[in-house]
């Protein structure tokens, strides 16, 4: 007669209980993961603002919790060196204006009807072009030419009194020529003597060479007026053509002193430090106030943006470096009162180096920034700024069994004492 086994409920319940621990510790998946702590933001979300110029404060328009604007004015500056190149410029453009103005007349005044003789079209063309005829300055240079064309002038008036004079005398030789002339045909016919013959002939031939020498006087009296003429057409041309390099240097001088000038006065004009966000101001350097002196470079505000999280920037101790790479993803979760929940997100972004928890302190812990692209639903939250949340690395999944052995040295020293 066969026996019946009984098993009793608690065996059971053992064996139920150890195959849930065998099943937990050889088969049930854990995640490995690197922890850290974030907090929500935007990207770029602090901006620092720094000084432009070494300079002094003016006037400040906003402080630390101010609510800011883009655009706003945040703080004005003066910088006493732009402040001064732009009155050096100013002043240099002033003269260099009535210096072109004296040349510019100057070259008026050569083309002018003063110098009408050797005036050609080019000349007369630009000066009913480009010249008022009642306000035409000399000048040194016009001077100077000016003498060169009234001894021209002179010598011209010399010269056809002169030939005036000659003239008269030419033909009084030559009326003498010619009755000295007919005495000699009378002598001939009347056989006269031929010593008065010889007188006569020798009377006429220096009539002759008084006339010839007149003619070639008057071809050096007209080689000396066109010579004259010359030199003063070369004087001249030589002073246009100075002016004209002076003219054309100093235009080119004014255009860029003139952009120069706008460039300096548009920055004193904007010496101003203004919002390029929409947010507030959340810090100011210690020590800036109207009368300071700020040197270039320098931070002066720091504003941050207002509006939903759209990143997770994270800090994850040094030692689980190797868990970081972009790419790789994150759980992030928060952990508010009342509100728990978990999300996903990706590293895209990591420091470079580790950075101190506590700067200036050789020995203090280091940590890795990491930036997080959080998922759709998380954006969806439209979390404010500056959230506190959890978030984990996950590396891979172990068993319990796995976990154990890991932590366990690979290799045992044993020593001998």
């Amino acid at each position: 007669m066969n026996k019946k086994i009984r098993i009793k409920p608690y065996f059971t319940v053992v064996v139920f209980v150890i195959l849930i621990f065998v099943y937990m510790i050889f088969f049930r998946k854990i995640e490995v993961v690197a922890p850290g702590q974030g907090l929500t933001g935007i990207h770029e979300s602090n901006v620092s603002l720094k000084s432009p110029s070494n300079s002094y404060v003016v006037n400040m328009f906003a402080s630390v919790g101010d609510d800011v604007k883009k655009g706003q004015k945040l703080l004005e500056f003066r910088n006493l060196q732009d402040e001064y190149q732009l009155q050096e410029v100013s002043e240099s453009l002033v003269l260099d204006k009535l210096l072109l103005e004296q040349y510019q007349e100057e070259k008026c005044f050569l083309t002018s009807d003063v110098f009408n003789q050797g005036n050609n079209a080019e000349d007369t063309a630009f000066n009913s072009q480009y010249c008022d005829e009642s306000n035409n300055a000399i000048g040194s240079g016009g001077q100077y030419i000016l003498n060169f064309y009234q001894d021209y002038l002179q010598e011209q008036r010399y010269i056809l009194q002169l030939e005036k004079e000659k003239k008269r005398h030419k033909e009084e030789l030559l009326n003498k020529k010619e009755v000295l002339g007919k005495k000699r045909n009378i002598l001939i016919r009347g056989g006269g003597e031929t010593l008065r013959l010889f007188d006569m002939d020798a009377e006429l031939s220096d009539l002759n060479s008084d006339i010839i020498s007149f003619d070639i006087s008057k071809l050096d009296t007209q080689k000396n007026l066109n010579d004259k003429f010359m030199t003063f057409q070369l004087r001249r041309s030589e002073r246009a053509l100075t002016l004209d390099e002076k003219i054309n240097e100093l235009s080119a001088d004014i255009i860029q002193k003139k952009y120069q000038q706008e460039l300096l006065q548009e920055k004193k004009e904007n010496a101003m430090i203004r919002s390029p966000l929409e947010g507030s101001v959340l810090d100011l350097t210690e020590g800036i106030a109207i009368g300071t002196f700020i040197q270039e470079g320098n931070p002066i505000y720091t504003l941050k943006k207002s509006g939903a999280s759209q990143e997770v920037v994270a800090k994850f101790e040094s030692r689980y470096r190797y868990f970081l790479e972009i790419g790789r993803d994150v759980k992030v979760m928060t952990n508010s009162t009342g509100f728990s929940k978990a999300f996903t997100g990706v590293i895209k972004d990591i420091s470079s180096d580790s950075l101190p928890y506590e700067p200036g302190q050789e020995n203090s812990k280091r940590y890795y920034r990491v930036a997080i692209e959080p998922d759709e639903a998380f954006l969806k939250l439209k979390l404010n700024l500056g959230i506190d949340v959890n978030v984990m690395v996950v590396e891979s999944e172990i068993t319990a069994f796995e976990y154990m052995l890991s932590v366990i040295p690979d290799v045992f020293n044993f020593k001998v004492w």
